[in-house]
């Protein structure tokens, strides 16, 4: 059983102690429930650095600061995207070493003239798969971004507000007034009911005339 002492001393460490204070320090503190999805050790090959793929990750979790289970999902796609970039531009660099020492390897050897070309025109299907895969990561990376910022442009229906009382739409009325309360006047107006109508003609009989 804690002494009164001891109680005592558990309160002045609580007070002293005030969490994060530093605008990064709190974002992350904010977001602790929202973890990354992606597991770091599934996404490093050889020669690549954890480190920096953390650090990355890190770093777009303190730009966009996800609030919900979509917004992580999104981030981790643009994590992911942006890695797969990096590394494809570090083998589109050595794909170019490569193929230049094994152009200056071969009985030709290296065209001084056009080395570039000679090794695009020998190497032609390997840069081409190249870029595809550069293509689809770059369309990965923009149609997250695309999603996040609609995502973001969309209210949540917790913050839209409600109309207040005495600015409620206004309902229809249940007894819509008659033609005659909205002052509508009929095209044919009928006949006043004491206006005499005109008697027709009386013609003569036969008999009489003869």
């Amino acid at each position: 059983m804690s002494s009164q002492l001891q109680i005592e001393a558990n309160r002045r460490n609580a007070q002293q102690s005030t969490g994060p204070r530093t605008p990064e320090g709190k974002a992350v503190s904010r977001f602790n429930a929202l973890k990354s999805g992606i597991d770091a050790k599934s996404q490093i090959i050889p020669g690549e650095d954890s480190g920096e793929f953390e650090s990355l990750s890190r770093d777009y979790y303190l730009e966009w600061q996800p609030a919900t289970p979509t917004e992580c999902v999104l981030v981790d796609d643009l994590v992911r995207a942006d890695w797969q970039l990096r590394r494809l531009s570090r083998a589109e660099a050595q794909l170019w070493t490569h193929e230049l020492a094994d152009a200056a390897k071969s009985y030709r050897g290296t065209n001084e003239d056009a080395p570039l070309g000679q090794v695009l025109a020998r190497s032609y299907h390997q840069f081409h798969f190249l870029q595809r895969r550069i293509d689809s990561a770059e369309r990965a990376l923009y149609r997250a971004l695309d999603h996040l910022r609609r995502l973001r442009e969309t209210p949540r229906e917790s913050e839209i507000p409600e109309l207040a009382p005495d600015t409620a739409a206004p309902q229809p009325l249940e007894n819509p007034p008659s033609s005659a309360q909205i002052g509508f006047v009929p095209s044919n107006p009928p006949a006043a009911p004491d206006s005499p109508r005109p008697l027709a003609p009386r013609l003569p009989h036969p008999a009489s005339s003869a």
